[in-house]
């Protein structure tokens, strides 16, 4: 069964509210699958170390004026 014809079909028994709704949702599912497949590889490493560091570092006092450098090393490591 073609999943089209059935949403065109259950789109006609709907108020015109309902029917916003539905465009909302199926405009914030495209969203959000075109964000999920527009990272590389490369990028989901980096978002996966960055996520990794933060849920370690979370929690802790870092100390005034934490930024730059410092922010990178706890993210990064050393070597970057």
């Amino acid at each position: 069964m073609e999943a089209k014809p059935v949403i065109l079909r259950e789109l006609d028994d709907l108020p015109a509210d309902a029917v916003r709704e539905v465009i909302e949702f199926i405009r914030y599912v495209k969203k959000r699958r075109k964000t999920r497949e527009t990272l590389s590889g490369r990028e989901k490493d980096v978002a996966r170390k960055q996520f990794l560091a933060i849920k370690k570092w979370a929690g802790k006092n870092l100390g005034d004026g934490f930024s730059g450098r410092e922010h990178d090393k706890i993210l990064y490591g050393e070597n970057q």
